[in-house]
C-alpha cells in the first residue's frame, strides 16, 4: 500500500493546465494524467475510497471518471477475483488506464469505457460505484444520482470523495460541499449516508458514503 507524504507538494497554479484535470486531452492531458498518476495524495485518495467501500471478494465495481487507472488498480490489486468497469469521459485517460492494467483488461477483470454515466451500456448492476474528485464538475447531480441508483444493486455502495484542491483552496470549502453532496444523497432516497475524513499532505480528503435504497 501507498502512505501518502506528509510533505508540502506543489500547486498547479496554470490555468491552462488545471483545466485539463477537468478534461485532460492531448499533449497537457497526458501530463495531467501523469500528474493524477504519480501525486502521492492521488494514490492515498484513491486507495482510501476503495477501502471504504469494504468491498468483498468477486465485487463487480463502477468507478466514474477513473483518470488514468489508480482507482480500477486499487480494486484490481486488493479485492480478488473482482471485476471493474473504468467509465472517463477522456479518451487520453482511458488510454493511460488501459496501458496501466493491459494483464487485468487480458484477464476480463477490466472494461474501459469512454463517455458519460448515460452511455454506459446495460449490463449487470454493480455491487459499488466510486469518484474521487469527479463530481464537484457535475452540474445536473439530480441526474447523475438517479443514474447512479439504476446502475447499482440494492444495498450497493456509492463512494464520492472530494479533496480540494488549488492555491485557495481550504479545509472548510470541502466540509462544505461533501456536506452538501451528503444531504443530496439523502434527498435522493440513498440510505445510511456518512461522511468520512482524512489528511493527506496538508490538505484533507472527504468521502460521503452511501447505500442504495432496496427495490420496490
Amino acid at each position: 500500500m501507498t502512505t501518502p507524504d506528509a510533505d508540502r507538494e506543489p500547486v498547479i497554479r496554470d490555468p491552462v493546465i488545471v483545466g485539463q484535470f477537468r478534461c485532460p486531452r492531448g499533449m497537457l492531458g497526458t501530463l495531467a494524467g501523469w500528474v493524477m498518476a504519480s501525486r502521492a495524495s492521488n494514490v492515498g485518495r484513491n486507495r482510501w475510497s476503495v477501502e471504504l467501500l469494504g468491498l468483498a471478494p468477486g465485487a463487480n465495481v463502477l468507478e466514474i471518471g477513473c483518470g488514468p487507472g489508480i482507482g480500477l488498480g486499487a480494486v484490481l490489486e486488493n479485492i480478488p477475483e473482482s471485476h471493474v468497469t473504468g467509465l472517463d469521459h477522456s479518451a487520453v485517460m482511458i488510454n493511460q488506464a488501459a496501458g496501466r492494467h493491459r494483464a487485468a483488461l487480458k484477464a476480463d477483470r477490466l472494461e474501459l469505457w469512454q463517455g458519460t454515466l448515460e452511455s454506459l451500456p446495460a449490463g449487470p448492476r454493480f455491487d459499488a460505484a466510486f469518484s474521487c474528485n469527479v463530481l464537484q464538475f457535475v452540474t445536473d447531480r439530480d441526474g447523475l444520482l438517479t443514474e447512479v441508483k439504476a446502475r447499482l444493486k440494492p444495498g450497493g455502495v456509492f463512494a464520492t470523495t472530494y479533496q480540494p484542491r488549488g492555491r485557495c483552496a481550504t479545509s472548510e470549502e470541502g466540509r462544505a460541499w461533501i456536506g452538501g453532496f451528503a444531504e443530496d444523497l439523502c434527498a435522493a432516497g440513498f440510505k445510511d449516508v456518512d461522511v468520512r475524513e482524512k489528511l493527506f499532505g496538508e490538505m484533507p480528503a472527504f468521502c460521503a458514503l452511501a447505500v442504495a435504497p432496496d427495490a420496490h
